[in-house]
């Protein structure tokens, strides 16, 4: 089998400005590319020090279509050295809160949703 590796995730957005706001600030999101075409607009978002990905892109389509948040897939998901620290910034940033920070084994985990409606889980191992 030839080389492959995770490259990106893609999410739907309704109105770009507000996503990337929050994505950006956030998680400290950076730009690494864009696309504005007659369909859609899309930029692709990769984290300080990560500029080969996995990388993160908004898409927001141009024909006004709706954007509908299925139960077909999960979280996107992020490590985080210190949870709590990374849980308050997501709040202050206009996440909101499903489960807390809570203990699974050793492991501490926090769900939380975008302001579009993306859910996103934090996780802390254990040192």
């Amino acid at each position: 089998m030839s080389a492959i590796r995770l490259n990106f995730f893609k999410l739907a957005v309704p109105e770009m400005e507000p996503a990337l706001n929050f994505w950006c600030d956030a998680f400290e999101f950076e730009i690494a590319a864009s696309f504005d075409e007659e369909e859609f607009l899309e930029h692709i978002l990769s984290l300080p020090g990560e500029p080969g990905g996995p990388s993160l892109i908004l898409l927001q389509y141009k024909d006004g279509r709706a954007i509908e948040i299925g139960n077909a897939h999960g979280p996107v998901g992020f490590h985080c050295d210190d949870i709590t620290v990374s849980h308050d910034r997501l709040l202050a940033s206009g996440a909101s809160d499903i489960t807390g920070v809570v203990d699974v084994g050793p492991v501490r985990v926090a769900i939380m949703r975008s302001p579009d409606g993306h859910e996103i889980e934090l996780v802390q191992l254990p040192a």
